[in-house]
């Protein structure tokens, strides 16, 4: 039984901690931005969105099977199957990382050193699904919260201390190790004597995640496809300032991301009444789209200027692609919560129908910047908007339909 109470308390716990880790995230970036070129993010968001990419393709998803899998079927040795999947999957997606960096002679200490550090996380994000199942938000929220400020802060110090661009890489590596001690000090780690799976186990496996591995593929493939295609046509300069601007653009789903994504999802997959199940749904759809609405609107009237004053004026471009992200800023979230649904509700057939229509609508602009009519970025900035507004239209209207019978 979900206790209501409980599931209240920890939600506002999770979305008060992701408030106030993008605040101070925010406002460390600001000080970032004065000390860092654009080129310089621009190479370390290459090197993440790479990294991102290949663990997308190899990973199975356990996270999310972990999550809706009912207790009856969490027994011991479908834990074992998972946890040794999980082990299995980010160890091969690790060497397959390095192996494409020696062959391309971009093998230096702290690109490996970021891989590294991004399996481990990998690793450590679908262990703590076990402990997730529990709903154990207040332990999360406050462990998550102290780990994300301490890593911040640790990189304003670098940064003023005359570190450079490698407090990037650092910032990135000291989050995977202190949330890994954070989540080992509360208890939110399962370690099982490690069992490499048969291939029962595998079939068994990519069964269970087929739709679930194709949809994030789809998903991974179009934002981190996006930094590196921008990266090819323009540099790391370029990169970095659609690093920059998606990341602004980012900042609401940073903060309803627990609602929208863990909390939902935990209580789609524990409400067994399937018209409960939709109403609560309908209702978070019709909450968020106002405030969301308001964010795009606001970004397109006052981007120009508020970019410019808090970054500077090499910083110009992102608030250009900020206006042309506003599309996604409204449609993100939104799909989001249908992401989470169709995920627990088993209906993600009619999220990759939404998934195309994400490549239709992004196409668009793409053809449009190659004969000429503009610039690469904001092709892809405003295919960004097309490809969440139509994916989120079109899902909906199929669960809408197929729930009308």
């Amino acid at each position: 039984m979900v206790k209501w109470h409980e599931l209240a308390i920890g939600s506002s716990f999770l979305v008060s901690g992701q408030i106030i880790q993008a605040i101070i995230g925010f406002a460390v970036n600001l000080v970032l931005v004065r000390y860092l070129a654009p080129e310089e993010f621009g190479r370390f968001a290459i090197v993440l969105a790479g990294t991102a990419l290949v663990f997308s393709v190899f990973s199975l998803r356990v996270e999310a099977m972990i999550i809706r899998a009912r207790k009856e079927q969490l027994t011991e040795t479908a834990i074992d199957r998972y946890f040794g999947a999980s082990v299995v999957e980010t160890v091969f997606a690790i060497l397959v990382l390095y192996l494409w960096m020696v062959v391309t002679d971009t093998d230096g200490k702290w690109q490996i050193s970021l891989v590294l550090a991004l399996g481990f996380r990998h690793w450590v994000h679908q262990n703590k699904s076990f402990f997730e199942r529990t709903m154990p938000y207040r332990e999360l929220a406050l462990t998550e919260t102290l780990v994300s400020i301490s890593s911040h802060l640790l990189a304003l110090v670098l940064i003023l201390s005359g570190v450079g661009w490698v407090v990037l890489f650092i910032r990135e590596i000291f989050l995977t190790l202190a949330g890994f001690c954070g989540l080992w000090l509360i208890g939110g780690l399962t370690i099982r004597r490690f069992r490499f799976p048969s291939l029962d186990d595998w079939r068994h496996l990519f069964g269970e995640a087929r739709g679930i591995w194709l949809d994030a593929v789809l998903e991974n493939g179009l934002n981190r496809l996006t930094i590196l295609f921008v990266g090819y046509l323009g540099g790391d300069r370029a990169a970095g300032f659609f690093f920059q601007a998606l990341r602004l653009a980012s900042l609401p789903q940073q903060v309803l991301a627990p609602i929208v994504g863990r909390v939902a999802g935990n209580w789609f997959s524990r409400t067994e009444n399937r018209r409960d199940r939709r109403r609560g749904r309908d209702k978070l759809l019709l909450v968020l789209f106002v405030p969301l609405f308001l964010a795009a609107g606001l970004t397109v009237l006052f981007a120009d200027p508020v970019v410019i004053w808090m970054f500077g004026d090499a910083w110009a471009r992102t608030a250009d692609l900020m206006i042309g992200l506003s599309g996604f800023i409204l449609f993100l979230t939104l799909f989001e919560i249908l992401k989470s649904y169709c995920w627990t509700a088993r209906q993600v057939r009619w999220l990759l129908v939404g998934r195309i229509a994400q490549y239709a609508g992004c196409a668009v602009p793409v053809y449009l910047a190659m004969v000429g009519y503009m610039t690469g970025d904001m092709a892809l900035a405003i295919g960004q908007s097309l490809a969440y507004g139509l994916a989120f239209i079109v899902v909906l209207a199929i669960l809408k339909k197929i729930e009308d019978y």
